[in-house]
Parts: structure tokens; sequence; C-alpha cells
């Protein structure tokens, strides 16, 4: 398990220190109605929010400056990402599983993956409505995952460890290679990390903002695409369930100074948001 990072896309800073209080609870968004006769009935969310509650005593300087900034917008008003020290995979519920909507071929659907060669096709199972498949043309054919919120890349920073383990049905092929790409701001091609097998670990290279995992079967054939997992700071393992990495924007900030100076007890309250301004 790694540190916890803190930030916007290629400029998180990575808090070394534990912090005093971390509630990762998300808001289910349930309500209950109670009739004259006592019966019950709850509504909810159909996506419920993710929001956080950290607080630090005691903390360094830099790392108190950092998150000052953060909690000010004093570099800008976009959204920042927490990657949670406790979350063991980046990618969405659906895409660890791989599913999604029944005939939605936008971010909840099929647009989860795409194809990153020019053979290959990500396509929903004809047998198994909801549940997705890459079918490999031939031996060049790979598949990739898209960031299901904001970007189309995974936000990482330079120094972040990032491990990618690929789905179960292509795990178990001998001819299995697999991959991080590393992107610069403007989406263009910076770095990769490889390897041969169901297993690829690297470290985000200065200059990197973004990331995609990416899987090449070696071979022809049609696979389903669940029990892939992206962690970062730790080692992605099979079967981890999905957490995400949605952006999120602060709602509460406190900053208290601490004895001795120049320590200061920090808290913030963030809450996952849909758009880039946060």
């Amino acid at each position: 398990m790694g540190n916890l990072w803190i930030g916007p896309p290629g400029a998180m800073t990575e808090i070394d220190q534990a912090a005093k209080s971390f509630d990762r609870s998300a808001d289910l968004g349930v309500t209950e109605f109670k009739s004259l006769g006592g019966r019950v009935t709850v509504t909810r969310n159909q996506s419920p929010v993710r929001r956080l509650k950290l607080s630090w005593d005691l903390l360094a300087p830099a790392h108190a400056r950092a998150l000052d900034r953060i909690a000010r917008r004093v570099d800008g008003p976009g959204p920042v990402y927490v990657v949670d020290p406790a979350a063991g995979n980046v990618l969405s519920a659906s895409q660890a599983a791989g599913t999604g909507a029944a005939g939605a071929t936008d971010i909840t659907g099929l647009a989860q993956w795409f194809k990153t060669s020019t053979t290959g096709t990500v396509a929903e199972s004809t047998t198994a409505p909801g549940t997705f498949v890459f079918t490999a043309a031939d031996a060049n054919s790979a598949v990739g995952w898209r960031h299901t919120s904001t970007f189309g890349n995974f936000p990482v920073s330079p120094g972040l460890q990032v491990s990618f383990r690929a789905p179960a049905a292509l795990a178990a092929l001998g001819t299995l290679s697999v991959g991080v790409d590393f992107m610069k701001a403007d989406g263009s091609w910076l770095a990769s990390a490889t390897a041969t097998g169901p297993y690829v670990t690297g470290t985000v290279p200065a200059g990197a903002v973004y990331a995609t995992p990416t899987a090449k079967p070696g071979t022809a054939g049609t696979y389903a695409l669940a029990g892939a997992c992206l962690t970062y700071g730790g080692t992605a393992e099979a079967g981890v369930p999905g957490d995400g990495l949605p952006p999120m924007s602060v709602t509460g900030y406190s900053d208290t100074p601490g004895r001795p100076l120049p320590y200061r007890s920090i808290g913030l309250d963030l809450v996952e948001v849909s758009g880039a301004a946060g």
C-alpha cells in the first residue's frame, strides 16, 4: 500500500504522513418514507457519491502549503484527484467487472474500452447483455482502458508507482503482453512501461500527466474483460473490485497553527463532482 497523493493531474502531491482521521464513506443518498401503516419505502441515488474527510496533526510545512493551495484553488478551479491508499483498483466498478449498461455506447458501456491497434474490436456480448468483450483479429490486436470520469486517460503525477494486471481471460494466455502508456498534458505519448505476461509495473516519468493501461492478447480470439486491475502505489492483484478515481472538489477546510510552528494541523472535506470546474 502506498501513500496518499492529492492534486490536479500531473501535479499531485504525495503526503507520506498518515492522516489522523480518514473517512471514505460514500453518500448513498438513501431516504426513508414511512406510511401511516408503518410500512417503509426507500429511495436512493442511482450512483452513490464519494466523500472524503481527512485530517492531519502537525503536518510538515511543505505538505501543509500544498494542501492550502488546493483548498483555496490557488492554481485554478479544476478538480483534484485523491489517490486513496485504501483503494486497490482505480478502475471503475463496471470496468473491473467487464460490464456496463446494456446497449450503451458511451462511457457507461462500450466506451470504457477502446482498441489501441488498427485491428481488433470491443463489443457487447451477444449472449450476455451488459457484458463486454475484446475480439483480437490477429497477434497485433490490442485493447486499452479509458478513465470514465472527466478525462479519457487516467490522471497521474511523476514519481507515482502504477501497476496493471490484465483481465482473467487474457491472463491465462501465454502470448499476452501488457503495458501502461504515459502521456503529456496534451495527450501525446511520452513513454511506456511494458512486460510479457499479465502484470506490469512502472514509475510515472517526468513530464507525464496521464496514463492508459493496455493489453495485447498476442493471438486471435474473443476474450472477456472482467478481472482487470489498475493500482496506484501498490501491486495490482487479480479479483480486486474497482474503486474508481473520481474528480473531487474541496467543500471544507481547516488550518490550525501547531505547536511548535511551522507545523500545522490541516483538515479537508472533499466530494465527488461531475464537472471539470470542480
